[in-house]
């Protein structure tokens, strides 16, 4: 069944997009047929486009839909697993490249059961509201949107380290195809800068520097066992020097400080939101970014605790100026996505500044934040989209009278900001609060500059969003579309699942309890100064 999970996404994408290459070649060779005075089929080219474009989307739809049934599966077991008191753990464990020991493993447990069902939520989110931007080319669409999501689940599963690089970078292909050729749509921005070209810049460059820090520590295993192995658990036990601990973390965190992104490497994650279409923005807060928050918990933490340790105040450092730094931007903010990704980034920072105060309730708010989070930006995305759509901009000065122009798009705005704020009964009360009372407890400093940070953050996003709700409105002009029932159910179906979280959110907590337990073990087990081995 683990197979079945994680290579139906792909194995879906593909039929779809060999599916529509089929059709559309079938439909050109009967629209080139000649009939009577040579007159062509024309009206077979809109045929084909309306029947490939649904027929892609509705192979992706379908695929997802039975993903989502055998991860509910699966956790329903652990579920039941952790209540009686047992480890849950299902793994694939085979021969890849033998010659160097590398592994195809992957072990999905209950942390990794939560960020795999967040996925597919978000991808069938992603696919049903991508509908309507009838993309160009829609099998290889849907496949791009299948291939990284597979490629992610799989990321979230791996326990072998040159695995774990391997899909690291298979998810930059899709997401520079999204960005290149189906982005801009719904954006009025001309830029001089190519956001899909610096986002390959950055993570090519910063993930170099994670391989290196990989293949360095399994030659290091090398060079003390006499044997080959990228095995997670085996590396986490390899006795090195503090000195060369410190070096070989220096190479993980900077791919995940790109990806994150932290400032100043922010600038490729405004600039691929601002190139993206919506579905493009839902995919890459829902997917691409959370893989860097889950590689800092499962990788950085427990390979490297002594020097995540002894890096501590300058991660806080640079995760607050982060927040503070984006904070201050979205005051200054006149295009609404652009806004939504400075609070983004600004909601990661502040998870990244918790991931190093080694605290169980911290971690355990981490992961509510995590799901919180990503379903919260992903609606705003959509409201923007949705914007865009009634008023032909994202300049927010134009969006003006909301209350009186679109029924409930308002409300569900009003709602998704009050998410955002974190007020009490949605998920992301419930995250911020253990957060911050986790962290609080080793670094209350840290966790009152963190309070004060999203203090402003939620003024500045009140700030620039409120005047949309109101203002002049010109009669002669027609009025603006009504809301679908398809993006009204979407955008309720978040709300429902953030106020399910918010309001029961304990068996989140028991999924990730196993896991986060024995990371935040081994970090509160870390020493700055210890030094074993002489490697």
């Amino acid at each position: 069944m683990l197979f079945l999970l994680v290579l139906l996404p792909l194995f879906g994408g593909l039929v779809g997009w060999l599916s529509d290459a089929f059709l559309q070649g079938s439909f050109t060779r009967i629209g080139q047929c000649r009939i009577g005075h040579y007159k062509r089929f024309r009206f077979l080219n809109k045929l084909s486009d309306e029947l490939c474009g649904y027929g892609s989307s509705w192979v992706a739809l379908l695929i997802m839909l039975i993903t989502l049934v055998i991860i509910f599966i699966l956790g329903f077991d652990a579920l039941a697993s952790f209540y009686q008191g047992q480890d849950w753990v299902k793994s694939i464990d085979l021969a890849w490249i033998p010659l160097f020991g590398i592994r195809f493993h992957l072990m999905l447990d209950g942390l990794s059961i939560l960020m795999n069902l967040l996925i597919i939520i978000i991808v069938i989110i992603g696919i049903l509201y991508s509908r309507k931007e009838a993309p160009n080319s829609p099998g290889l669409f849907y496949f791009c949107l299948l291939f990284m999501t597979s490629a992610v689940m799989m990321s979230f599963m791996a326990m072998d380290l040159f695995l774990w690089f391997f899909l690291w970078e298979a998810v930059v292909i899709p997401v520079y195809f999204l960005i290149t050729l189906w982005g801009r749509r719904d954006s009025s921005a001309q830029l001089t800068i190519n956001g899909a070209s610096k986002f390959l810049i950055y993570t090519q460059i910063s993930s170099l520097l994670m391989l290196l820090s990989i293949v360095s520590l399994a030659l290091t295993n090398w060079q003390l066992t006499n044997q080959w192995t990228f095995d997670y658990d085996i590396l986490t036990k390899t006795p090195i020097s503090s000195y060369v601990e410190f070096l070989l973390m220096l190479g993980f965190l900077a791919a995940f400080i790109v990806r994150i992104p932290l400032a100043p490497f922010h600038s490729w994650f405004i600039d691929a939101h601002i190139e993206s279409s919506t579905t493009g923005s839902i995919m890459i807060s829902g997917l691409l970014v959370n893989t860097a928050i889950y590689g800092l918990l499962r990788f950085v933490i427990p390979l490297f605790p002594n020097a995540s340790l002894t890096i501590s105040p300058l991660m806080w450092g640079l995760s607050l100026l982060t927040l503070f730094y984006c904070a201050f931007l979205c005051f200054s903010q006149s295009d609404i996505k652009r806004l939504i990704a400075y609070a983004h980034v600004a909601l990661m920072s502040f998870m990244t500044a918790v991931v190093y105060s080694a605290s169980l309730l911290a971690y355990q708010g981490i992961i509510l934040q995590i799901i919180s989070v990503s379903l919260v930006i992903v609606g705003l995305f959509i409201i923007s989209g949705l914007l865009a759509e009634r008023y032909s901009t994202r300049n927010i000065s134009q969006l003006l009278g909301l209350k009186a122009q679109v029924k409930y798009l308002s409300t569900l705005t009003l709602f998704f900001i009050f998410a955002v704020l974190g007020v009490p009964g949605t998920a992301n009360f419930v995250g911020n609060f253990m957060a911050i009372v986790g962290s609080y407890s080793n670094a209350s400093y840290i966790a009152i500059l963190l309070i004060v940070g999203l203090i402003m953050l939620s003024i500045s996003i009140i700030i620039r969003i409120h005047p949309i709700f109101y203002g002049v409105v010109d009669n002669s002009l027609p009025a603006k579309k009504a809301i679908s029932i398809k993006d009204l159910c979407l955008l309720i179906t978040i709300l429902v699942i953030l106020f399910f979280i918010g309001l029961y959110p304990q068996w989140v907590l028991d999924m990730s309890y196993p896991v986060v337990s024995k990371i935040q073990h081994i970090f509160s087990s870390a020493q700055t100064n210890l030094i074993e081995g002489d490697v």
